[in-house]
């Protein structure tokens, strides 16, 4: 099962600014339960005084097993979250909590929002996802092959035994057209001397 993680990033943008990865971080939870999830602090200017302080709504559900910590490059925070069983309500009536971030003792303070959602739902909207995204890249391939399957390709030999078929058909019409007007006017040795050449013709083209 892949980690829960929230980065915090200091200094970036500027002397102790602070950045978070995600504004809203989601953890996946039932009534009874506990789970973990780390804070990765990632400092970019001076080595710095970083403080955790939580707020109302999380007071009583989280617990950073270290408030206080001292920063030069990168230091990782791990936390708890338990939601009892005896708590009043439903997971879908909480709302999200604040998790607050200081530094530069106390020169910059900010938060970011901790969300506790049923497990099973997050479990399915995971699930509905990776479908629906497994039926685009059907979908897709279908298309393609329906495209390949419409794009016909004939080959030069084809092509070639396609021509000649089509002028010995053409000497053919000719030779009857022919035929029939030699027969109307009674010269044989015409007929003859044209159903010849045609047919030399079509010989010789065949070749």
């Amino acid at each position: 099962m892949e980690r829960i993680q929230q980065k915090i990033y200091l200094s970036r943008k500027s002397q102790n600014s602070i950045e978070f990865e995600s504004d809203v971080l989601k953890i996946p939870l039932k009534l009874g339960d506990e789970t973990s999830f780390e804070m990765v602090i990632i400092n970019r200017g001076e080595p710095t005084h970083v403080h955790f302080s939580l707020g109302n709504e999380m007071a009583d559900k989280v617990m950073i097993l270290q408030d206080k910590v001292y920063v030069i490059d990168k230091e990782k925070i791990a936390a708890i979250v338990r939601l009892p069983k005896s708590y009043a309500g439903t997971i879908e009536d909480m709302d999200p909590g604040a998790i607050f971030v200081s530094t530069g003792y106390g020169a910059t303070k900010k938060s970011f929002s901790l969300a506790i959602v049923e497990q099973e739902k997050q479990k399915k909207v995971q699930i509905e996802e990776k479908v629906e995204e497994g039926d685009e890249i059907e979908e897709s391939e279908a298309k393609k092959e329906t495209k390949e399957a419409r794009t016909i390709v004939v080959a030069p030999e084809k092509m070639v035994l396609l021509r000649r078929l089509a002028v010995s058909t053409v000497a053919i019409a000719l030779f009857l057209c022919s035929f029939a007007i030699i027969v109307i006017s009674f010269h044989p040795f015409v007929f003859a001397l044209i159903a010849a050449a045609l047919f030399m013709f079509i010989v010789v083209y065949n070749l």
